[in-house]
């Protein structure tokens, strides 16, 4: 696919079809499901341009940047390097569009969903800023996100929400993060997770405890997995 295909298919991503009876019969539905297919990393060269060319805050070209990070976020998937994802991380720190961020956040989040690792070479600081960001849908989106960035960092970011006496406050904070440990958790992290072992809310109860097993079982299968962890390997 050339640069005028990619620009053909984010026009089609942001097509609103006004007469529709299931969302699957869309024409931006059937978009994103093709985009979901692309593998080629000769894509990222092209989608970086479309993205710088298309700056500014007019709605127009902040869609066409959402849809062009929605198939790259997509696409490093399929074709991860270093570089590529430095890009999408730094622009973090360029958008200022809540739905954007979060929209953004979100693929980063499915990268550790996947076991896919950011590794230590890549500068997750654009995420971790974001876990404490002002707006909620871009600092629950930031927190979940952690789980494609191991390292102490997130981790201790993880382990502050834990640490809120407040559940009902914080419920959604605790949430995430707690998900994101079953990730990047390591077992010195299981004494914090134990105390929503008799939390009243289920969701909190049921996600820590699939959190602990899932660090006891990496535990378990030996040092190389351990390592992986702390040190970020991408599959």
């Amino acid at each position: 696919m050339d640069k005028a295909g990619l620009l053909a298919l984010i026009a089609r991503i942001n097509t609103v079809d006004e007469h529709f009876t299931c969302s699957s019969e869309t024409i931006s539905w059937k978009a994103l499901r093709e985009a979901e297919t692309l593998d080629d990393p000769g894509l990222f060269p092209l989608l970086r341009e479309i993205i710088t060319s298309n700056e500014g805050k007019k709605k127009e070209k902040r869609e066409v940047r959402r849809a062009a990070y929605f198939i790259y976020g997509r696409l490093m998937e399929k074709a991860f390097s270093p570089q590529d994802a430095v890009f999408f991380l730094r622009r973090l720190e360029v958008e200022t569009d809540k739905y954007v961020l979060s929209s953004m956040l979100d693929r980063v989040k499915d990268w550790g969903r996947k076991g896919r690792l950011l590794p230590p070479e890549v500068d997750v600081s654009p995420v971790l800023n974001l876990t404490v960001d002002d707006r909620r849908p871009v600092r629950h989106s930031a927190i979940y996100a952690l789980a494609a960035c191991p390292g102490e960092e997130s981790r201790r970011t993880c382990a502050f929400y834990l640490g809120q006496e407040d559940e009902k406050a914080y419920q959604y904070e605790i949430y995430y993060a707690i998900i994101a440990l079953q990730t990047i958790g390591m077992p010195e992290d299981i004494p914090l997770l134990e105390r929503f072992l008799k939390s009243r809310r289920p969701d909190l109860k049921i996600t820590a405890q699939y959190a602990i097993q899932r660090i006891r079982e990496r535990q378990a299968g030996g040092e190389e997995r351990d390592t992986r962890l702390k040190t970020g390997h991408w599959k």
